[in-house]
C-alpha cells in the first residue's frame, strides 16, 4: 500500500509540473484559462504536501510505537530468547530500536559495539547486504555467528547464534582432510644420456632424501610406486603452508647436483577437496599430467573448480626419443585416410607457425588418394598474410575462410587443430563444435580449458614450433609428399618462433631444419617473408622508443597505428630484448578497441605466466594476451607493472 502511494504521488507531482509549464504559456494567450490552470496546480501540489506530511509522521509513529512497545513490560517477549537479539527499524538499519540482556552481555559489555547502531558490530559496507537474506555467516571479533534476520512491515529482529564452536570443528575437519599428491622424476631420463650410473643413483637418493624430509615435516607418507614416481599423503592444514612456501621443495630439488652442473627436476600434482579418495588420486593424477605438460619442474594443485601453479621458472627439457612422434603419425595417416574431408585450423590471428604447419599438413592430405583438404584461416586478420600469398601462388583454393567451409562439414569430417589446444583461442569455435573427429598438435604450454574431446592429444612443450613437430611426422607420414614451398612456409615458422634460432632451440630443431633444407627450402625465401615496409619499421621504433625500463622489463605503450599493426607490436617486443639488461619485453597495445600485450623473455622471466594472469598464454619466452573489453592501455599498465613487482620480490626472497 504504501508503494503505491509513493508511486502516485510522483505521477500527480509531474501531472502538476507538466500543468505549470502549460499554466506559463497560456498567460500571453488566456490569462483565464492560464489562471484555473495555475489552481490545478496549486491543489495538486497542496495534497502532494499533506500525503508526504501524512507518510513522514506515519513512520514516525511507527518507531515511536515500536520503542513504546518493546520499552515496556512487552519486551520481555524477546528477553526470554536464549540468543543476543535486536530490532532494527526498516526505514533505518543503523538504527537499533530494541537489545535484549543477552545482547547487551555479549556485544556491549565486553565492548563490541555501541547502542549507536549495526554499524559498529557489522561491516558498514555489508549491512545493506545482509539485511537483504534471511540468514548468513557473521564474523563478531573473534567469534562466528549465524545471523537470522526476520522482516517485518515495519522492523526488522535479528538473532545472533552462536557457533564459533561449529566452525571451529568445520574448519578443524577441513585442515584433517586426506591429499592426494603424484611426484615424477621429470628429467631422469635426460639425465641419464649424460650422466654415469653412480652419478644417477646420487641424484636419485638425494631425491628421494629431500622428498621424504619434505613429507615428514608435513605428518605425511610417502611411497615409491615405480622409477621415478612417488605418491604422497599429508593432511590439507599443510598444504596451506607448501602453497604460502610456493612448493619451495621444487627449488631445494635443484641443489641435487653433478659434477657438470646437472640438476634433477620434479614435477608435482596434488588433489584438494575431493569428495573420496577414488577421485583424489585421478585429480592428483590429471594435476601432474597438467603440471608436465606445461614443462614439467613445477607444481599444479587441483582445486574444485580451477588449477594452481606454483615454479615451472626452468625450460622445457627436449626429449630425444622420436617413438611417440613415429606411433602419432602412423594414427594420423590412418584418420587421414578414413576421413571423407579433412579441415586444418591453428589459432586467432594465425601467424608463420600456424599456417606453415597447416599447409604442409594440406599437402601431405591432398596428396593421399586425393583427399579434399583445406586450411581454415581468417585473412582479414592473419598475421601471416604475405606467407599466405606466397603458398597461393603455387596452391590455389586451399586457404577458405570459416563460413566458406561450414557447409561441407559431415560427420566424417576430419579437424586438424595446430598451433594451440585451447578451444577459447581457436580461429571458429563453431566450426570446431560441428566436427565429431578432432586431432590435436601443439607445442604450447598446457592450458587448464584444453580441448577435451580429440582422438589424437599430441602435445610436446618442449618442442620449438608446432612446424618442428609437424616437420617430424611428415618423415614418417609420407616425406614424398612436402613440396618445397610447404618446406619454406615451415622454416618459416621454425624461425619466427626460435627468433632466428636462438631460443628454445634444441638438437630437434636443428634436425628439422636440415631436413627441410634438403626438401628444398630456401632461407633467402624465408627472410624476404620477414620483410616489412618503410612505414612498419618506423613505427617499430617508435613504440621501441617510448619503453621504460621497469623492474628489469622493458614495457611499452602504444595505440593504434594502422596495417600490420599487430606484426609490428610483435616485433617491437621482439627487438626489446637486445637492449643490454633487459630480462623481458611487454608491448601493450589497442588494436580493434581491444587492448592486447606481446611479451618476450630471454628465459630468466617466465612471461607465459604473466600472461595467463590476464587470460593469455604462451611459452615461457614467448606469450600474448588479449585483455577483456573492460581494461584500456592506462589499467594494463598498471596491472602489469604491479605483477612485474611481485615477481621480483618474490624472486629475491627465493635468492635469499
Amino acid at each position: 500500500m504504501k508503494k503505491l502511494k509513493l508511486s502516485s504521488r510522483t505521477v500527480w507531482m509531474l501531472i502538476g509540473a507538466v500543468l505549470f509549464i502549460m499554466s506559463v504559456a497560456l498567460v500571453p494567450i488566456s490569462p483565464v484559462l492560464a489562471f484555473m490552470h495555475f489552481s490545478i496546480v496549486l491543489a495538486i501540489g497542496t495534497l502532494g504536501f499533506i500525503e508526504f506530511w501524512y507518510d513522514k509522521n506515519y513512520i514516525l509513529n511507527v518507531s515511536e510505537n515500536v520503542k513504546k512497545f518493546f520499552s515496556g513490560n512487552s519486551g520481555d517477549i524477546l528477553e526470554a530468547v536464549p540468543m543476543p537479539t535486536i530490532i532494527v527499524s526498516t526505514e533505518n538499519i543503523n538504527e537499533i530500536l530494541f537489545y535484549n540482556d543477552n545482547f547487551k552481555n555479549v556485544f556491549l559489555d565486553r565492548g563490541y559495539c555501541s547502542v549507536n547502531g549495526l554499524k559498529d558490530i557489522l561491516p558498514r559496507e555489508s549491512v545493506e547486504t545482509l539485511l537483504s537474506k534471511t540468514h548468513t555467516a557473521v564474523k563478531i571479533g573473534e567469534e562466528s555467528y549465524k545471523l537470522y534476520i526476520r522482516k517485518f512491515f515495519d522492523f526488522i529482529i535479528l538473532y545472533f547464534k552462536d557457533d564459533t564452536n561449529y566452525r571451529n570443528l568445520k574448519q578443524k575437519f577441513i585442515e584433517s582432510r586426506i591429499c592426494v599428491g603424484y611426484i615424477s622424476f621429470d628429467n631422469k631420463e635426460e639425465l641419464k644420456q649424460t650422466l654415469s650410473e653412480e652419478q644417477i643413483l646420487y641424484i636419485s637418493l638425494g631425491l628421494e632424501d629431500k622428498l621424504q624430509k619434505w613429507m615428514s615435516s608435513a605428518e605425511g607418507a610417502l611411497e615409491k610406486i615405480s622409477d621415478g614416481r612417488y605418491v604422497a599423503f599429508f593432511q590439507e592444514k599443510y598444504l596451506k603452508k607448501f602453497m604460502d612456501e610456493k612448493f619451495e621443495i621444487i627449488e631445494k630439488i635443484h641443489e641435487i647436483k653433478s659434477p657438470e652442473g646437472k640438476y634433477a627436476t620434479i614435477s608435482v600434482g596434488i588433489s584438494r577437496g575431493a569428495d573420496t579418495l577414488e577421485k583424489s588420486k585421478n585429480q592428483a593424477k590429471n594435476a601432474l599430467n597438467m603440471a608436465l605438460g606445461r614443462g614439467g619442474d613445477q607444481a599444479a594443485v587441483k582445486n574444485k573448480n580451477s588449477y594452481e601453479f606454483f615454479g615451472g621458472n626452468s625450460v622445457g627439457l627436449e626429449k630425444r626419443s622420436k617413438v611417440r612422434t613415429r606411433v602419432v603419425a602412423k594414427a594420423l595417416l590412418e584418420k587421414i585416410e578414413t576421413a571423407e574431408n579433412v579441415l586444418i585450423m591453428g589459432h586467432k590471428f594465425s601467424d608463420f607457425d600456424s599456417v606453415g604447419a597447416s599447409a604442409a599438413l594440406c599437402s601431405v592430405c591432398l596428396g593421399i588418394k586425393k583427399k579434399s583438404c583445406y586450411v581454415v584461416v581468417n585473412k582479414s586478420q592473419t598475421l601471416a598474410l604475405e606467407l599466405i600469398k606466397y603458398l597461393e601462388s603455387y596452391r590455389r583454393d586451399v586457404f577458405v575462410s570459416p563460413e566458406y567451409i561450414k557447409n561441407i562439414v559431415t560427420s566424417k569430417t576430419l579437424l586438424i587443430v595446430v598451433d594451440t589446444h585451447s578451444a577459447d583461442f581457436l580461429e571458429d569455435k563453431e566450426l570446431y563444435r560441428k566436427c565429431a573427429n578432432i586431432v590435436v598438435i601443439d607445442h604450447h604450454r598446457m592450458h587448464v580449458n584444453k580441448i577435451q574431446n580429440a582422438e589424437i592429444f599430441f602435445h610436446e612443450p618442449f618442442a620449438s614450433s608446432v612446424s618442428e613437430m609437424v616437420t617430424e611426422m611428415i618423415q614418417y607420414m609420407n616425406g614424398k609428399l612436402l613440396k618445397k614451398p610447404e618446406a619454406d612456409a615451415l622454416l618459416a615458422g621454425i624461425t619466427l618462433d626460435t627468433k632466428n634460432f636462438s631460443l628454445k632451440t634444441g638438437i630437434r630443431t636443428f634436425e628439422a631444419a636440415a631436413y627441410l633444407k634438403k626438401k628444398g627450402a630456401d632461407t633467402l625465401s624465408v627472410k624476404k617473408l620477414f620483410s616489412n615496409s618503410l612505414d612498419s619499421y618506423k613505427l617499430r621504433c617508435k613504440i621501441i622508443e617510448n619503453c621504460e625500463m621497469i623492474e628489469g622489463c622493458a614495457v611499452a605503450c602504444t595505440e593504434s597505428g594502422g596495417v600490420n599493426f599487430k606484426i609490428s607490436c610483435a616485433q617491437a617486443a621482439d627487438e626489446l630484448l637486445n637492449i643490454k639488461n633487459v630480462k623481458a619485453s611487454f608491448v601493450i597495445f589497442k588494436n580493434n578497441g581491444i587492448i592486447n600485450i606481446s611479451a618476450r623473455s630471454m628465459g630468466d622471466v617466465n612471461v607465459q605466466v604473466i600472461m595467463e594472469k590476464f587470460g593469455g598464454g604462451g611459452h615461457q619466452t614467448m606469450a600474448a594476451a588479449q585483455l577483456d573489453k573492460v581494461y584500456d592501455i592506462k589499467r594494463a599498465r598498471s596491472e602489469l607493472i604491479e605483477i612485474l613487482k611481485e615477481n621480483n620480490s618474490n624472486s629475491k626472497k627465493d635468492g635469499d
